[in-house]
């Protein structure tokens, strides 16, 4: 690196830590500050921050001049040509290099634009001093001014937002995301989610009663349109080629072709060089020719979808666009004053099917009650399956009912009367998962941040999926089972570990990744927090997935009250694959741990430091990687990319894999919690079981081997391994490490323990003995362990270490 190089990187490095004290100043969610882009972009308004006037006016100056700058060079010009110039330029961009960290805000700034522009009222040109600028020239003056414009807007919204209102740093990001995210989900999920909603002849039946349309006739409209779109594009591209071919033959001199030959040059260059805008609009004949569909039909969707060129002030539309609020959300489409229509952007037209349907459908009672119906059971039954994927062999309970207490005075389940209902419950060995889906969606003003409303949402999709999870929770923990609606009894007196997944059809990233923001607001209390994720998110981790061990460790890790503590993001795909990278672990107290745990002795020195130094980290877009494979996936990259997968240790992985395969008792548990482990001790693990049978080879005696982990009694784990003793039947020898693994569990009251056996001729594991039995007093465990001759917990210095972020 050149010494000018240096010198400008340490410049930028300065910048941003400027940047990020001032963030941190604002009492703004690190994660929030994220959201909103570059510090480096923002380093001029946040070094205000002790000045929130200074940089709100400083803010409202360089909006209000970007935004002049932006009117001024495009008045003299088509707005659809310049649209359609801003358009073509984003599809130059190549998918093998896309990076959605560098492009995610294209497509709000784009949005903002056609905003913008069609508050002319007019297509045509506002002003004319006899120039005809062309799209080129606009396309450069407009660069700079929208990033400009999208900046301030969004510094507006940090220093004007209400800092005493509990739901500030959720309401905050809730509104930037709206402001500035788009293609939160991709493409092909979002088709494949519309299909289950909408197909299918009551769905149908009821959208043509209430829309005059169907979904299909929607989607069959949209693909029309921007058939016509890529036509247009298509025809210019093919005579900007022909037209190169040309010049190749006659070497750059036009002037040697034959006369017929000319008129075709002069007709190619006419079509290159034609303004963009003038194949951007088409009729709504061109459009039902193109789809097939009739004319009645494509006019009730374009009516329904379009957003009309209204005459207003930009300003007003730059103001309520940064508030939230964009016409084009839900009416993609731009219908022109004579009665033509153009697509603003292919990015916006899926998205808004479903919440511009479900708007309508809501003014039709009888077409509501069937859709809604309909769709709560297709988010029950998607979510158990994408679950259930990772539990293979579970039992699967969907859409029952069952009783819970209707007072205090209730204590047996036999008497209780109030009868609730359970979205889902699957339930593998001693694990359950409860499923809770919210397919309720929020609301615009929600949407814009509003707190009231924004409270009311979130308590309808959030507070109230973990209050419903919590009760049914509590029957399976308290009762040990449930009485269901025909009376008969449901035995869950195995299950020793219960996680809740609150499942919504809506889009929470940024409500969702803040957990602790939540709780802090009281829509979430600790004692069992729920892990919220979209249908489409889980979709992604569904496919992300290896093996069972995973899933269950992420909703170990991810529910943990600390994490959103810790660790800040404003994407549950960034949490996920940030665990991938086995760093989303959250050091815990080891005063509290001891506590807990004081069998397992006094905790080093080093995990105290740890424990101090454990700072906040922010979890930058790590989703590069994932659109990579998903594009290679989907054939739109031609660069092979990797599927993203767990880091871990290879041999471990194999163990874990075996574990699996086997289906022995204990074996879900048991492989997420070898999986905490840090990368070492995952290695011990793996490799123990065959370096104990070469020491039974080399010296003839049985050998065994304990690790003791935990940061509470409800995590708590045992792993023993143990060789078959040369002479001795492989029963005497699993009978011993029965006794073993009862006897020591016992001693060092952990919650669960399982036990290795391995042929100490080959090194091959033999088989397993798991205990889950709640630790309490047992005088005959007492005995069995003097028996065995035991020692006492003092021998474990301390458990091995779950798995930490690597120093970078």
């Amino acid at each position: 690196m050149s010494k000018q190089k240096r010198k400008q990187t340490a410049k930028r490095h300065k910048r941003e830590k400027a940047a990020r004290a001032a963030v941190r100043d604002t009492g703004i969610s690190p994660s929030l500050a994220m959201l909103i882009g570059s510090m480096e972009r923002f380093a001029p308004y946040l070094t205000l921050s002790n000045d929130p006037d200074a940089a709100i006016a400083a803010a409202a100056e360089r909006q209000r001049q970007a935004m002049d700058a932006i009117v001024a060079a495009t008045a003299q010009a088509d707005v659809f040509d310049v649209l359609e110039a801003v358009r073509i330029r984003g599809l130059m961009t190549d998918p093998d290099t896309y990076r959605e960290s560098e492009h995610g805000a294209d497509v709000s700034m784009f949005e903002l634009l056609a905003l913008i522009l069609i508050s002319r009222g007019t297509r045509t040109a506002t002003t004319s001093n006899g120039e005809d600028p062309g799209p080129a020239e606009v396309l450069g003056a407009l660069q700079v001014q929208l990033q400009d414009l999208m900046d301030a807007g969004q510094m507006l919204n940090l220093f004007t937002s209400d800092r005493g209102e509990p739901l500030h740093r959720v309401s905050f990001g809730t509104r930037l995301r709206e402001v500035a995210v788009r293609n939160a989900i991709y493409p092909h999920m979002l088709d494949d989610t519309l299909t289950a909603l909408f197909d299918g002849q009551a769905i149908e039946t009821a959208c043509r009663s209430a829309l005059g349309c169907t979904v299909n006739e929607i989607r069959r409209v949209f693909a029309g349109l921007q058939q016509l779109v890529i036509n247009a594009l298509g025809g210019r591209f093919e005579a900007l080629e022909e037209w190169r071919q040309i010049l190749d033959r006659t070497n750059g001199e036009v002037a040697d072709l034959a006369s017929q030959e000319i008129d075709q040059a002069r007709a190619l260059l006419a079509q290159v060089s034609a303004r963009p805008g003038s194949n951007a609009t088409h009729t709504p004949e061109a459009i039902a020719a193109m789809s097939g569909l009739g004319l009645d039909v494509v006019q009730v969707v374009l009516d329904l979808f379009s957003t009309p060129m209204t005459a207003r002030s930009p300003a007003d539309v730059v103001q309520e666009f940064f508030e939230g609020t964009s016409p084009l959300r839900t009416r993609p489409l731009v219908a022109t004053p004579d009665g033509q229509y153009a697509l603003v952007h292919q990015a916006l037209m899926t998205p808004a099917i479903r919440e511009r349907v479900e708007d309508v459908l809501r003014g039709d009672k009888n077409a509501w009650n069937v859709y809604s119906k309909h769709r709560g059971t297709y988010l029950e039954g998607e979510a158990a399956r994408l679950i259930a994927t990772h539990m293979p062999g579970s039992v699967q309970y969907l859409g029952f009912e069952y009783f819970v207490p209707a007072s205090a005075d209730e204590t047996n389940p036999a008497s209780f009367t109030k009868l609730v209902e359970g979205d889902g419950l699957l339930i593998l060995d001693d694990v359950a998962v409860i499923i809770e889906a919210k397919a309720v969606a929020l609301r615009p003003r929600s949407r814009t941040g509003d707190p009231l409303r924004l409270r009311q949402d979130l308590r309808r999709i959030i507070t109230d999926a973990a209050e419903q999870a919590d009760r049914l929770r509590r029957r399976i923990l308290d009762d040990k089972g449930l009485r269901l609606r025909d009376e008969t009894w449901l035995d869950l007196s195995a299950v020793r570990e219960v996680h809740t997944v609150a499942v919504s059809l809506e889009d929470l990233s940024g409500i969702a990744t803040v957990t602790s923001e939540l709780v802090v607001s009281g829509l979430l209390n600790t004692d069992d927090l729920p892990w919220t994720v979209s249908i489409h998110d889980l979709r992604i981790i569904n496919e992300l997935v290896d093996r069972p061990a995973e899933l269950l460790l992420y909703l170990r890790r991810r529910t943990e009250p600390g994490t959103t503590r810790c660790f800040h993001a404003v994407d549950e795909l960034d949490f996920f694959l940030h665990f991938l990278a086995a760093q989303l672990y959250v050091e815990p107290d080891p005063d509290a741990v001891q506590r807990e745990l004081p069998q397992l002795g006094e905790p080093p020195t080093k995990n105290k430091r740890r424990y101090r130094e454990q700072g906040l980290e922010l979890i930058s877009s790590r989703t590069d990687p994932l659109d990579a494979w998903y594009f290679y996936q989907q054939g739109i990259r031609t660069t092979q990319a990797n599927k993203p997968r767990m880091k871990a240790d290879p041999d471990l992985l194999l163990m874990i894999d075996d574990l699996a395969r086997r289906g022995d008792p204990g074996w879900f548990a048991m492989t997420a919690a070898l999986l905490n482990f840090d990368t070492a001790s995952q290695h011990r693990c793996a490799v123990a079981g065959p370096r104990l049978a070469a020491q039974t080879r080399a010296d003839g005696l049985p050998h065994s081997l304990a690790m003791p982990a935990g940061t509470r009694r409800g995590d708590s784990v045992l792993f023993i391994w143990a060789t078959t003793t040369p002479g001795l039947p492989t029963a005497a020898s699993l009978q011993r490490l029965h006794d073993y693994t009862t006897a020591k569990k016992h001693q060092l009251q952990l919650d669960r323990a399982l036990g290795f056996l391995y042929d100490h001729r080959t090194g091959g594991l033999l088989d397993t003995y798991y205990d889950n039995r709640s630790p309490e007093p047992d005088p005959a465990l007492d005995s069995l362990g003097t028996q065995i001759g035991l020692k006492g917990p003092e021998a474990f210095q301390s458990a091995p270490p779950a798995r930490r972020p690597r120093k970078r």
